[in-house]
């Protein structure tokens, strides 16, 4: 068997006819299918053989004991008796934990898996661990750790790209890329399913080849990404690689969840993992900057970065946010000459204040802490107010550029409606939602709005230029976000 993309995995469960509908799923869809006997109600031998007669794929046979993550509640002489039994129907392969006592039996016709779990955390020796492991001979050493940041799983990562025939992934929420970049880091494992996980961290097969387009990644692919946190609610995920897909581009996008404190290790990993873009959100877009190589002239004025270039190894920043606000906002009228009110004093408003004023706009900063609003009107020149005199400005736009209404069910707004005037310009960077309960506010005070997507249409315009992926449209680009967009 060959592993120049892995096998993807698909877990058979359930009762005979559930694990049988999956076999044939799994047939058109993955390359292997793992018969988890800890989890499937009928194991015997007639049942098994009758599956495994099914199949077209190559099988694993896993009898999985609690103490490892399954459900297999049986003494190890009872497990090692029952498998021993069950291996007489020559699976391809069996996946035993690497300190079994009877790797000695095993037939040799059937190859091994040895497999380490730690559901706790993803520990600091996985050199050593693996090192123990490979004491005794099997085709593949598989290790499947707790993951409780990115950085885990990025350590995950690195250390599988790093050897043959050794799979790496993680557990939970912070393992999932893990699972998607597997066959870019050369794994020659990866596991997935079709209605159920087995374990959390786990991307349905649908995910996979739907949202990744998994089946064409391979150790040559690039790897995009956002970073920041929270990531969650980011359709960055979906947009980017249906762009990838139509620009025929060998890259992937992923989700990672970063915080302040991380981003130093976060650059210190990815020397060594084919990352060549990201985009950058809160509360990450000022403190990337000092492990940047360069940033064009204009980010440096702004001090936020939303995008990263790599290149010769080193990471150049620019910021496409303002620009992308900008040409958005003024698809409704020229801004010069306008008195612009903006909510909030962080990375977007920066960004956003920063070409406002450079295209003539009077631009008055607003915020929660006061001081910040002040410190960032004395950076571009302009005017600071409390919240609380927003009544009594007489501006033509307003935009929002805090997180405030990214929940449409709460119909949060940054201000007091009655702090909204009549036939005002409204704009709310929130790009989750077509329309948020602010917006929805300016409609309703008689004022034309624009959308976080619209800007965001740009901003990733700018993106696909700064990374030089030009094989698609403008218009196509900007079809796919809007799907996108709830």
């Amino acid at each position: 068997m060959s592993y120049k993309r892995g096998m993807l995995v698909i877990t058979v469960q359930g009762n005979f006819k559930e694990a049988k509908k999956i076999i044939q799923t799994a047939s058109k869809l993955g390359d292997a299918v793992e018969f988890r006997l800890d989890l499937m109600e009928e194991v015997d031998f007639l049942h098994l053989s009758k599956l495994k007669a099914c199949s077209k794929l190559p099988i694993i046979f896993t009898l999985r004991k609690q103490s490892q993550g399954g459900r297999f509640l049986g003494s190890e002489a009872e497990r090692e008796a029952k498998l021993l039994e069950l291996l007489t129907l020559k699976p391809d392969y069996v996946d035993l934990e690497y300190d079994a006592n009877f790797f000695d039996k095993i037939d040799p016709e059937v190859q091994v898996i040895s497999s380490y779990h730690n559901l706790e955390k993803t520990p600091d020796n996985l050199e050593k661990i693996l090192q123990k492991m490979m004491d005794t001979p099997a085709a593949i050493y598989k290790l499947a750790t707790m993951a409780h940041s990115s950085l885990d799983a990025l350590r995950m990562l690195l250390f599988v790209k790093k050897r043959k025939s050794v799979a790496g992934m993680c557990t939970g929420a912070f393992g999932e890329i893990t699972r998607i970049l597997a066959p870019v880091v050369g794994s020659p494992l990866a596991y997935t399913f079709l209605d159920k996980e087995t374990m959390p961290g786990q991307i349905s097969i649908y995910e996979l080849i739907n949202t990744y387009h998994y089946p064409t990644l391979n150790q040559s692919t690039e790897i995009y990404g956002l970073i920041g946190d929270p990531v969650t609610e980011s359709i960055g995920h979906f947009c980017y690689n249906q762009i990838f897909k139509k620009a025929k581009k060998n890259g992937v996008y992923v989700k990672i969840s970063l915080k302040p404190f991380e981003v130093s290790e976060f650059f210190r990993l990815t020397k060594k993992l084919p990352f060549v873009g990201l985009s950058v959100t809160m509360p990450l877009k000022e403190t990337v900057a000092p492990h940047l190589a360069e940033m064009d002239p204009q980010t440096k004025k702004v001090g936020a970065i939303n995008t990263l270039v790599r290149r010769k190894g080193e990471w150049f920043g620019t910021n496409t946010d303002g620009k992308g606000a900008l040409d958005a906002l003024e698809k409704k009228g020229k801004v010069c000459q306008k008195t612009l009110v903006i909510i909030g004093a962080g990375g977007a408003a920066k960004a956003i204040s920063t070409e406002a004023s450079k295209r003539g706009a009077r631009v008055i900063i607003t915020n929660r802490t006061f001081e910040k609003a002040q410190a960032l009107a004395h950076q571009i020149q302009g005017v600071a107010i409390p919240m609380h005199e927003i009544d009594q400005c007489p501006y033509d736009i307003i935009v929002n550029t805090t997180a405030v209404g990214m929940v449409p069910k709460t119909g949060e707004t940054p201000i007091a409606p009655e702090f909204v005037r009549k036939n005002a310009v409204g704009f709310d960077v929130v790009m989750r939602l077509k329309k948020t309960s602010f917006l929805n506010t300016i409609q309703n005070k008689g004022g034309d709005i624009v959308c976080g997507y619209e800007m965001y249409a740009q901003q990733v315009l700018g993106q696909l230029k700064a990374w030089s992926i030009q094989r698609i449209s403008d218009e196509e680009a900007l079809s796919l976000i809007e799907h996108f967009t709830p």
